[in-house]
């Protein structure tokens, strides 16, 4: 992803791999919720081999993040804050970049 930069002195050149890893750590700091799990998914349609997925569509980032949330947590809530969370941490670092997020939860713990 190439963005303009805040001072428009030049591009900035961003690897989709580093707004993956953004999105993984913003989401694992998040109490109720992760995108790792101990045990193997049985369920084809969840794969946590890449539980953080960023692709590039026309300059806009994708982003595709599935959770395991915890017993107990309001999924409504917790999805609207891994969101929130990750859309103020990427305006932050990156400045503006367009995305969309998008939360599958894959599993419940």
């Amino acid at each position: 992803v190439f963005i303009e930069n805040y001072h428009k002195s030049g591009k900035l050149g961003i690897n989709r791999k580093c707004f993956e890893e953004i999105c993984s750590v913003v989401t694992n700091r998040i109490s109720g919720v992760s995108t790792k799990s101990g045990r193997k998914n049985s369920n084809p349609m969840f794969t946590f081999d890449k539980p953080v997925r960023c692709d590039v569509i026309n300059n806009k980032l994708n982003i595709l993040i599935q959770v395991i949330i915890h017993q107990g947590v309001n999924v409504d809530e917790i999805c609207t804050l891994i969101q929130q969370e990750v859309a103020d941490t990427l305006t932050t670092m990156v400045e503006t970049v367009p995305f969309s997020i998008k939360i599958k939860v894959a599993g419940i713990e």
